[in-house]
């Protein structure tokens, strides 16, 4: 099978078979995100298995009562774990791409970045899949999901981008604080919920309104110049596309937040 078409060689992930010395195929780079789908579907069904048995006998209920069933709570704490992975490396791969490093493009290549790329598309297949099996996605999140399941796999698959790709994960250090919330906010009145809350607005500020748009807008007035030549101008556009589109969905999701934030700093009952 022929390689990737990169700008280097992909394969550092503890879940690839590739070694440093070889080129990573095709079948190396589906056989790990088989591997890591596998592994999030066991913590899926495992998380649902213990909440079940210890974690719900003692959470209070929720007021919505679809919160109330096993999937809904178990699936919070795969998606905390997931969102512990992915934020510390690609917060890494942020700090070694933007802050450490004296030049880079569109063609710069980070291990931390394709660590946490190969641990956030493989979970996202899988939500998307279990979730949707479970009857747990709204519309919208499914858009959400195909959109970064599309940009990782074309990202990963041209072994690059990642200034881009780093940017794009770091954003699930929102997701860290958003798990608890959506939990516990129609179980309790904790003051660790309302924390939550204004911790999730604060990271979504700045890592999916301010760092991804800046990003987004970076890649869109550079991606040509840097790549033309080196890598396929067709899944760049494509990537172009697809991030403009989540872009615009993280502020059309901005604006329902803040109208939130606004309602519970009003004293008012209704939320979104």
């Amino acid at each position: 099978m022929a390689a990737w078409q990169g700008y280097g060689f992909c394969g550092h992930h503890p879940y690839a078979l590739s070694t440093s010395n070889a080129v990573e195929t095709w079948p190396d780079f589906l056989l790990m995100l088989g591997h890591m789908c596998t592994m999030w579907v066991v913590l899926w069904y495992v998380s649902f298995a213990l909440t079940r048995r210890f974690v719900l006998p003692l959470l209070p209920r929720s007021s919505v009562e679809h919160e109330n069933r096993t999937v809904y709570v178990s699936q919070k704490f795969v998606a905390t774990a997931k969102a512990l992975l992915v934020s510390y490396w690609a917060n890494v791969a942020v700090y070694q791409t933007w802050v450490s490093a004296e030049e880079h493009n569109e063609l710069t290549q980070n291990v931390a970045a394709e660590i946490a790329g190969g641990y956030f598309t493989s979970f996202e297949i899988v939500d998307l899949v279990l979730g949707s099996l479970h009857g747990l996605m709204e519309k919208e999140y499914v858009v959400h999901h195909s959109l970064h399941i599309v940009l990782g796999i074309l990202i990963r698959g041209l072994c690059s981008l990642s200034p881009i790709a780093c940017i794009l994960m770091s954003q699930e250090t929102s997701s860290l604080f958003l798990s608890y919330f959506l939990l516990l906010r129609h179980r309790t009145n904790h003051w660790s919920t309302i924390a939550a809350f204004v911790l999730f607005v604060v990271a979504f500020t700045f890592y999916r309104l301010g760092l991804n748009t800046y990003g987004t807008i970076r890649y869109l007035l550079n991606y040509r110049e840097h790549a033309e030549g080196i890598l396929p101008l067709l899944p760049l556009h494509g990537i172009a596309a697809v991030l403009l589109l989540a872009m615009v969905l993280q502020w059309y999701w901005g604006f329902f937040i803040y109208m939130n934030l606004y309602r519970k700093a009003t004293g008012s009952k209704k939320e979104e």
